[in-house]
């Protein structure tokens, strides 16, 4: 059985693993070399390009490095965080119930605010699986999270605690995503191991990439039924040419399937459009020496630090990453900063990086040595007021599309590599139930024939 798997991010190539272990021959075709769970090597440096921890959530994600032989590179990292507000730094350890009552970054009663809002999401339970919303959780998604917090709780909640996790889980802002999203984290952050790998989270991909036929730079630009059971997938750049397949897998952020599929239902390609995400910039910074005296994640206060969400000092990743004496920082920058630098050349981000930094930590622009830019137009799923419930019918209207077609990736549900990975596995076994087996499902004719 041949199988298509367009895009060739974890989502994608989740698909094709599942796929070849199961005797299919797919091959994956990626517009460009992959997405943000790859890493990039910068003389002795292993930086990541945008994925840079693993939650102990992330179930099927940790599965899948153990299946691929990697379990010695696992790394748990101190899991320690910092706020920054008017320069002074508060930290504390995620998931430490004796750190957050010395917490000062809140005052006492809206450290209160926060336990009665903690106990409120406990409360809810299932109702705050956004993977599988009930009326209750619809119910709590017809408002954002920003206007639910002004209105209950208080202006410090929102912008000390609601803000910085949108930024850095989310890669948004609370006013345009809903009550029910910023609910739905807060039960995870009382127990929270946060786990990384010594060789960077690029080897996962780069395992996944030895082992499966990926066809990069190579644009998918259209996929048509050329039979009852078969069909064609037309690719330009690198290795263009048309390519007959059985089954097609489209691991695509799903504003894109619409430009790849003609005469799909015109309410389906608009529930597709509707898909909303935010932009993303990562910006790597090597640095003359450690700076190992702060947190691992450090955030701030958007009326303090506009460009930057969250920097992550790599040194707290293990050994390995860095050379010897030396420091290593990625910035991740706020949705409007990401917007704005997009389409710009990469020093205005980088100036405006080491502005914001320099603001927080005087004088760290003089000790970088190096900076790369990384640039994800499609960065972060946001989850707006009506999200769930376009999202639940547009499930349902994809599995009904055709059975010989699956969909993966984070913009089914929610951005994260355990959504990709875990639709992906589940793209791979929708097209193999009742698939034929390899050997007696036979070539069909092409004009341009490709070897699998």
């Amino acid at each position: 059985m041949r199988v298509a798997v367009v895009g060739g991010g974890i989502a994608g190539l989740a698909a094709g693993y599942r796929l070849q272990r199961s005797g299919a021959a797919p091959v994956i075709f990626e517009k460009g070399e992959g997405d943000r769970t790859g890493s990039q090597r910068v003389g002795g440096f292993i930086i990541d390009k945008g994925a840079y921890t693993i939650p102990e959530t992330h179930s099927a994600f940790l599965s899948l490095i153990r299946e691929l032989g990697l379990s010695d590179q696992l790394r748990e990292t101190p899991g320690t965080s910092s706020t920054f507000v008017n320069g002074e730094e508060h930290r504390i350890k995620i998931g430490s119930p004796a750190d957050f009552l010395r917490y000062k970054l809140l005052s006492f009663g809206n450290k209160t605010d926060l336990v009665r809002l903690y106990l409120h999401a406990r409360t809810l339970g299932a109702h705050l699986n956004l993977h599988r919303p009930t009326p209750k959780t619809l119910e709590l998604e017809r408002e954002t999270a920003r206007d639910f917090l002004l209105r209950d709780y208080s202006e410090e909640i929102l912008e000390k605690i609601a803000y910085p996790i949108f930024a850095d889980l989310f890669l948004g802002v609370p006013e345009e995503n809903s009550r029910a999203a910023f609910l739905a984290t807060l039960p995870n952050l009382a127990r929270f191991r946060i786990y990384t790998l010594a060789c960077g989270m690029g080897m996962v991909t780069g395992k996944l990439r030895d082992r499966l036929e990926v066809k990069d730079h190579t644009p998918v630009l259209g996929v048509r039924k050329t039979g009852a059971a078969s069909y064609r997938v037309e690719t330009g750049g690198k290795y263009a040419g048309s390519w007959d397949v059985d089954k097609v897998v489209f691991a695509v952020p799903p504003p894109l399937v619409p430009g790849l599929v003609e005469g799909l239902p015109e309410p389906l390609a608009r529930t597709l459009d509707e898909v909303r995400y935010s932009p993303s910039m990562v910006v790597a910074l090597g640095q003359r020496r450690p700076f190992v005296e702060h947190s691992f994640i450090n955030t701030f206060l958007r009326s303090q630090v506009p460009a930057i969400a969250t920097v992550i000092q790599d040194q707290h990743k293990g050994e390995g990453r860095i050379p010897e004496g030396k420091g290593l920082a990625a910035a991740v920058l706020t949705r409007d900063a990401s917007a704005r630098w997009m389409d710009r050349p990469d020093a205005g981000a980088v100036e405006a990086v080491l502005r914001d930094m320099d603001s927080v930590w005087s004088g760290l622009s003089s000790e970088v040595t190096f900076s790369r830019v990384y640039r994800w137009p499609f960065g972060g799923v946001q989850l707006p007021p009506g999200t769930l419930a376009r999202q639940l019918r547009m499930r349902e209207q994809l599995d009904a599309l055709d059975p010989n077609w699956a969909f993966a990736g984070d913009g089914l549900y929610r951005a994260s590599m355990e959504v990709s990975v875990r639709t992906g596995l589940r793209a791979a076994e929708r097209v193999l139930a009742g698939a034929e087996t390899p050997e007696a499902s036979a070539p069909a004719a092409s004009p341009h024939p490709r070897r699998w």
